[in-house]
Parts: C-alpha cells; sequence; structure tokens
C-alpha cells in the first residue's frame, strides 16, 4: 500500500524550512572540513558565481512506498489433506508451476466414475443409433423361414389339451392388443410426470438457492470493499497527522510519540485486515457463481431426461408393435379355428399369421430408433458429461498453481496438515517491477503527465537512483488536511536485488526540460512585493578574484528578472540585464562551495 504525501502548499513552506536547514549545516560541515587546509583569515560568509549556460529539468516532489507491481494471495478452492507443498519462501517459480497439492485419491476415483457413467450413456445411444446387430437380424430372418415352412407344411391332430392352449393363446392376444391399443397405463403416466414434476422442482430450487448463495457472496464482497475504503481512509488520515505533526515536532528536535506511532501501525494492520477480508469475499463470490453455473445445469439436464421419457410413454405404442399384437391375435385365432374347424384352413392360416408375425418382428428390428428414444439417450449423455466436468474440476482445483512468474513471498502450508481457507496458502508477488503511489496535490498535478520520466530515491538506499515513469493519474480527486489532491502512480523495472517491498521513496517528477537555460543558484534569488531580484556585484572582476582578496561585503547592485523553470538547486532567468559574464552575489553561503555541483553536492545535501 503507498503512503500517502502530505498537501503541496503546506508541503512547500515545510521543504523550504528543512531545507535551508539542510543546506546550512552541509556547508557549515563542507567549510569546517575544507578550512583544514585553508588559510584562517578567510571568512567570507558570501559566495560570488557566474550565471551558467546548461540544461535545467523542473520537478515535482512526492513520496510514498515502493510496492511490488502484483502480490497474489493463492487458496484452493476446497479443504482437505495437504499431500505435497513444492516451494518455499524465497522460491522463484514460473507461471503455470505447481506450488502445492491435496490428496486427490478420492478426486480421482469420482473422476473414474463419472468418466465410466459418460461411457455408458454414449455406447446407449450408438447403440440405440446403429440399430440391431447382425445376430438379431439373422434370427429374425430364421424365425421368418421358420413361419414360412410352417405355412407349407401344416398337420397335427386336435385333443382337449390342444383346444384349451389355443384357446388361452387367443385370449392372451387379444389382451396384449386390447392393452397396446388402449394407450399407457395412468400409473406409468403419472409416475413419469411425477419425475418431471420432480426434475422440475428440483431445478427451480437449484436456481433459487445457488442464486440466493451468490446473492449473499456478492454481499459480502461489497461489505468488505466497504470496509476496506474505511480502513484506508482511517490509516491516511492518521499517516498525515503523524507526518505533520513529526515535522513540527523535529523543529525543536524533539520525536513523535511511541502512542502515535503505534496507532498508525494499528491503522496500517486494520487495513491489511480489510484487503485480506475482501480477497477472502471475492473468493467465495467466484466459488458461488460457479456452483450456480454446474448446479443448474446439472439440474436442467435430469429434467429434460423425465421430460423425454413421458413423452415416450405418451406417444404410446408404435405401429409395428400393434402389427405384431394383430398377428399374434391372428395366429391364435386362426390356429384355434384349424382345431374347431377344418383342418386344413385352420393349418393353413396359422401358417399364415406365423409368417406376418415373423415378418412384424423383422420390421421392428430393422426400423430407426424412435425421436423419444433418441432424446432420453443424449439427455443421459449430457447429464453424465456434467458430471465428468464437475469431478475434473475439482481435481483440477486441487492442485495449487502460479498463475504468474514469481517470488514465493509466503507459504502457509504444512504436508499432512488439513487446510482450510482462514488464510491464503500462498503468497506470491511479482518483483520483476515496483510501483509507487504519491498524493500530488491540485495545483502541481496540471504539470503531470503519463510517461514523464521520474527518479525515485529509496530512504534506505540513499545512494540509489531508480529511474521510473508516470503509469497513471488517477481522475477523481482525494481531500486530505482540506486541500484536493490526486493520486499519482510512479511504475519502475528491473529493480536491482537490495530493493525491498514498502521501502520509503522520494519521487522527483521531471514536468519540464530544457537543454540550453541560463542559470543561476536558487539561493540567488530574493522576492520583494511580488518582484524577484538577482544581486550582482557592481564589478565583474569579483568572480575571479582570489578568494582570500575579496572584501568582507563587495558592493552590488540589485537586478530585476524573471525567472523560469527551477528544481531544488537552481533557477533559470528568462529575463534580466544579467548573462555569463556577470558576478552574481550569494549570501550566507561559504565562498568554498561550488553552488552549481559541478564536482558533487555541498557537504550534507543529497545529489539527486
Amino acid at each position: 500500500m503507498s503512503q500517502p504525501t502530505r498537501p503541496r502548499r503546506r508541503q512547500n513552506r515545510l521543504a523550504w524550512g528543512i531545507g535551508a536547514l539542510l543546506i546550512i549545516g552541509g556547508i557549515v560541515a563542507g567549510f569546517i572540513t575544507f578550512n583544514r587546509n585553508q588559510p584562517s583569515n578567510v571568512r567570507l560568509n558570501y559566495a560570488l558565481v557566474r550565471p551558467q549556460i546548461s540544461p535545467i529539468s523542473a520537478t515535482v516532489n512526492a513520496s510514498g512506498a515502493i510496492q511490488p507491481q502484483q502480490v497474489l494471495d493463492l487458496t484452493f478452492a476446497s479443504s482437505g489433506l495437504i499431500s505435497e507443498v513444492f516451494v518455499q519462501v524465497g522460491d522463484q517459480v514460473a507461471a503455470g508451476q505447481e506450488l502445492a497439492r491435496l490428496d486427490t485419491r478420492d478426486l480421482e476415483l469420482r473422476v473414474d466414475q463419472a468418466a465410466a457413467q459418460l461411457a455408458q450413456a454414449q455406447a446407449n445411444l450408438e447403440r440405440l443409433r446403429a440399430g440391431p446387430s447382425e445376430a438379431e437380424v439373422k434370427a429374425a430372418e430364421a424365425q421368418l423361414a421358420q413361419a414360412q415352412a410352417q405355412l407349407r407344411q401344416t398337420t397335427g391332430n386336435v385333443t382337449e389339451k390342444d383346444l384349451a392352449a389355443a384357446q388361452a393363446q387367443v385370449d392372451q392376444a387379444r389382451a396384449n392388443l386390447e392393452r397396446l391399443l388402449g394407450g399407457p397405463k395412468a400409473s406409468e403416466v403419472a409416475q413419469a410426470q411425477a419425475q418431471v414434476d420432480q426434475a422440475a422442482a428440483a431445478l427451480q430450487a437449484q436456481r433459487d438457492s445457488l442464486s440466493a448463495a451468490k446473492t449473499r457472496a456478492e454481499s459480502q464482497l461489497l461489505q468488505a470493499a466497504n470496509t476496506l475504503r474505511d480502513r484506508q481512509a482511517e490509516y491516511s488520515r492518521i499517516y498525515n497527522d503523524n507526518r505533520e505533526r513529526e515535522q513540527q515536532l523535529a523543529r525543536f528536535g524533539q520525536s513523535l510519540p511511541q502512542s502515535a506511532l503505534d496507532t498508525e501501525a494499528a491503522a496500517l494492520r486494520a487495513v491489511q485486515n480489510a484487503e485480506e477480508q475482501m480477497r477472502q469475499a471475492q473468493v467465495a463470490y467466484e466459488q458461488a457463481r460457479q456452483a450456480e453455473i454446474t448446479g443448474i445445469a446439472q439440474a436442467e439436464a435430469q429434467l429434460r431426461s423425465a421430460q423425454a421419457n413421458l413423452e415416450r410413454i405418451l406417444s404410446g405404442a408404435e405401429a409395428d408393435q400393434v402389427a405384431a399384437a394383430r398377428a399374434q391375435l391372428a395366429q391364435a385365432e386362426a390356429n384355434l379355428n384349424k382345431l374347431l374347424g377344418d383342418q386344413r384352413a385352420g393349418s393353413l392360416a396359422a401358417a399364415q399369421a406365423a409368417v406376418a408375425s415373423a415378418q412384424a418382428n423383422l420390421q421392428r428390428i430393422t426400423s430407426p430408433p424412435s425421436e423419444a428414444d433418441l432424446a432420453s439417450a443424449e439427455a443421459q449423455i449430457a447429464n453424465a458429461r456434467a458430471g465428468l466436468a464437475q469431478a475434473q474440476l475439482a481435481l483440477e482445483r486441487a492442485t495449487l498453481k502460479a498463475p504468474i512468474a514469481g517470488v514465493v513471498a509466503e507459504v502457509n502450508l504444512e504436508v499432512g496438515e488439513f487446510y482450510n481457507a482462514a488464510r491464503p496458502a500462498i503468497v506470491l508477488a511479482d518483483l520483476s517491477g515496483y510501483y509507487v503511489d504519491v498524493t500530488v496535490d491540485e495545483i502541481d498535478v496540471a504539470q503531470i503527465a503519463v510517461g514523464q520520466p521520474v527518479t525515485l530515491v529509496l530512504d534506505a538506499l540513499p545512494n540509489l537512483d531508480l529511474r521510473g515513469t508516470v503509469a497513471r493519474i488517477n481522475p477523481l480527486s482525494i481531500l486530505q488536511s482540506g486541500v484536493t489532491a490526486y493520486t499519482v502512480r510512479i511504475v519502475t523495472t528491473d529493480p536491482p536485488a537490495a530493493v525491498r517491498p514498502g521501502m520509503s521513496a522520494s519521487a522527483d517528477i521531471v514536468v519540464a526540460e530544457k537543454n540550453e537555460a541560463l542559470v543561476v543558484p536558487r539561493r540567488a534569488m530574493r522576492a520583494e512585493s511580488g518582484q524577484f531580484f538577482v544581486d550582482i556585484t557592481v564589478d565583474p572582476a569579483l568572480c575571479d578574484t582570489d578568494i582570500a582578496q575579496r572584501p568582507l561585503q563587495p558592493p552590488l547592485r540589485a537586478v530585476a528578472v524573471k525567472p523560469g523553470l527551477s528544481n531544488e538547486q537552481v533557477i533559470e532567468i528568462t529575463d534580466g540585464e544579467i548573462d555569463t559574464n556577470s558576478c552574481v552575489y550569494v549570501p550566507g553561503v561559504d565562498a568554498r562551495i561550488n553552488l552549481f555541483n559541478a564536482g558533487g553536492p555541498p557537504p550534507g545535501v543529497r545529489n539527486r
């Protein structure tokens, strides 16, 4: 999380005061060091310099904390026994690399079971589409051939048992035909309809319960986001108050009380806890959303299967079934008539009926499947496929993989323990680049644009300058201590290994540059009644005079000037009676200090 800076108006006043103290302290230290080998009678309280033509960069300064470009809290989608942990803190991992795995034996069995159910459903559909086997067709053809042979040779004697058996066959064939013509039984229709109603009710229940679960998760996510914003606002307020109070106390050589630092640390922890709660709420919402999709798909597949079964029952007997039943009845009646009447006529009729029955059976076997049967078989496949996908997804989520390349920052897993989602399993940080969020007030933000170069100086690594660029400027403002400000994100890539997340950073944003400008030390310019002046010596040759030969206070002449670009060291002169031959007077500075920093900064002043 970035550290917010103070409002610019107040910061400028404080920065000038602190900068002046640092420069004076540095000058004194430099003077003491330099004076060891110099004559003791040189005690000038001013410096003389000639204006220079040199490049100049105008900067806007802000501060914050450097953060990795991405930090991910990784968790398993479900709880379980931890089987393997492949990484440890500090390991560099690639995107897609396996990090840890739960015990997957039960999940693997579920995948195998779901795959077997899908294969069985697909085989049933293929068998239905493929029609009868060659053996079944040959058996039906053989039956037809037998009936045709029986037609040619019909003999037999009539007995009481023959009559009773023939009458029973007639009665059975007639009952079978009446059953087929009468349509499906009410009990069968009621049972099939109940299955449809049950599947429809289950589908609606799934929709209601899963939608409610997703709504609850979405509400919890919104609450977590609101809490996070509140914690961030509170932390920003405490942090700004502490920095302002800290600078005020520093003027009197005092430090910020420990209680104020503890309050700031507690506010920061509250922000971190709120961030974790929001991440957990995001995971819960995504799980609820996926569960809704999968659950509804399964329930819809079950409803389609039940509807297909009901349609098959309601369609009643097919034409080939009725024809077969009529043939059986005719055969039975013919056989009875043969026994009761003319032997030859009865036998002939029976044989003809047998042939008709065999022909109907052969036609039924070789006919294509009905639409209802196909729909039922396809619904079973869809149901089995959804079950397999769900089992495979659960198995895949049992292995935690790195979504990005990065460094393992935290591992909260132990092999053999039972995992729950109370905290992240592994924290992954992308340290290939960093960002700093700084706060710039409304006056300075107008000068900043995306893509501008930035120099970042870390308090912990003062001799290291990181190069960065302005990546974005938040369009919405924030209010800090009554001043309107905007958050600016600065990014830097390929940082040295010494850079650590959370280090305090000072950012100098280059908002304007000139390759050639007439510049003087910033301390040489003064303001009076809205007008800017630079004091120059009446005798320009004094700049070339040895320091020991210079007067304690040279004759001066004030020159009105118009300032241009400026930074912490120099300021541009855009108009005024001054050039590179002028000798500029700089008060309150040791004469031996190089104010243009050509040979390095004055003692105690950091070179940016």
